[in-house]
């Protein structure tokens, strides 16, 4: 999507607010790694895209089709792409699942940006992908970060209620954050990662661990479809269609207690539940905060620290190379003794100084 957008010399349609449907089905939360299923094509498209023939874009073999709907990234403030609702419109009449996306920018702040943004939405239908584009562009200078994005996706379904959020983030922008708002958001990740991009797909986007899965795959900036090129072709599980509802908290009340493991170096049932709500939060956990480590702690633990050079598999059976990842992490909070995998008093008051962070109360 990385192209400057074409609404300077054009005049950007302001649509009547759609009369939106509450959707209402079944929830499913962004969670740990999915069995695959038969993955569906499609594409998104802007004024770049004008005149495709979805017809023949369904024949070729894409299912579905997300439409910029706007953004905020102009100095002119925000605005409404101007082809936005034929897209919309012929790509519902070829039988194509349909989406609409919005561009961040510095120039609306994320609750009101979603609010223009469902308000200026055509023909949205609750099953709809409703997706938030994160990259900077034109007159804007600061990508969203994750009280941005997780703020515009919960403004989002305050309007709509249950709905399909789909997060757009490169992989490199993705690896140099941190997300764990917006996994409790609910929101699906559509990764950007084009590989050599010569509009075929070279293979699983990176996500550095700081995600639990990727949901879509925009693979290639410089495909084909519908006699239009060049377009930006995905990947999507079926899953990615999924409703979503935003991840519970844990059932703690006040919160959790502070461990004393950063005082006395002797894990214990205080910073394993601290562990599995920091997990719950940033890496899919989504077993009990009982304090009592399991595979899936275990599991949700090695996918976290592929941050901290893991490289092994999420097999839930903590190794060397597990505690060697979580001695890095725990040298970043003050540990200063050997990466050497084996984990003593001084690794885990490291390891809770980081844990006990407010954060993860």
């Amino acid at each position: 999507m990385r192209r400057r957008t074409l609404i300077r010399g054009v005049v950007a349609t302001a649509l009547t607010p759609a009369g939106i449907a509450l959707a209402t089905g079944p929830a499913d939360a962004v969670g740990p790694v999915r069995t695959r299923a038969a993955e569906l094509e499609g594409m998104d498209v802007s004024n770049y895209q004008v005149g495709v023939d979805y017809a023949r874009a369904a024949a070729e073999g894409r299912r579905f089709v997300i439409a910029k709907a706007g953004g905020c990234q102009l100095v002119e403030g925000p605005y409404t792409t101007s082809s936005y609702a034929g897209h919309v419109d012929g790509a519902r009449a070829a039988g194509l699942r349909v989406g609409h996306y919005w561009l961040s920018g510095d120039f609306l702040a994320p609750a009101a940006a979603a609010d223009y943004f469902v308000d200026h939405l055509h023909d949205y239908r609750a099953g709809d992908v409703l997706a938030l584009d994160v990259e900077v562009l034109d007159d804007s200078t600061r990508l969203w970060d994750d009280t941005d994005v997780a703020a515009w996706f919960n403004r989002v379904r305050e309007r709509v209620g249950s709905y399909v959020p789909w997060f757009y983030i490169s992989t490199g922008a993705l690896r140099s954050g941190t997300w764990s708002r917006t996994i409790a958001a609910g929101a699906h990740l559509w990764a950007a990662s084009w590989g050599p991009n010569d509009g075929t797909r070279s293979g699983e986007p990176d996500l550095g661990g700081r995600y639990p899965d990727w949901a879509a795959h925009q693979y290639t900036s410089v495909g084909s479809a519908g006699g239009v090129s060049p377009v930006d072709l995905n990947l999507a599980r079926p899953w990615a269609f999924d409703l979503t509802e935003p991840t519970d908290p844990p059932p703690t009340g006040g919160g959790l207690p502070k461990t004393s493991t950063e005082q006395d170096g002797v894990p214990g049932p205080v910073m394993w539940q601290r562990t599995q709500n920091w997990l719950r939060i940033q890496s899919g956990y989504t077993g009990p905060i009982d304090g009592v480590p399991g595979t899936n702690t275990y599991a949700a633990l090695q996918l976290n620290m592929r941050n901290w050079g893991y490289t092994g598999p999420l097999d839930g059976v903590p190794g060397t190379n597990t505690w060697a990842a979580v001695q890095r992490l725990s040298a970043a909070h003050g540990y200063t003794g050997p990466i050497d995998g084996v984990m003593g008093p001084n690794s885990w008051r490291g390891f809770s100084r980081f844990i006990n962070q407010d954060q993860w109360d």
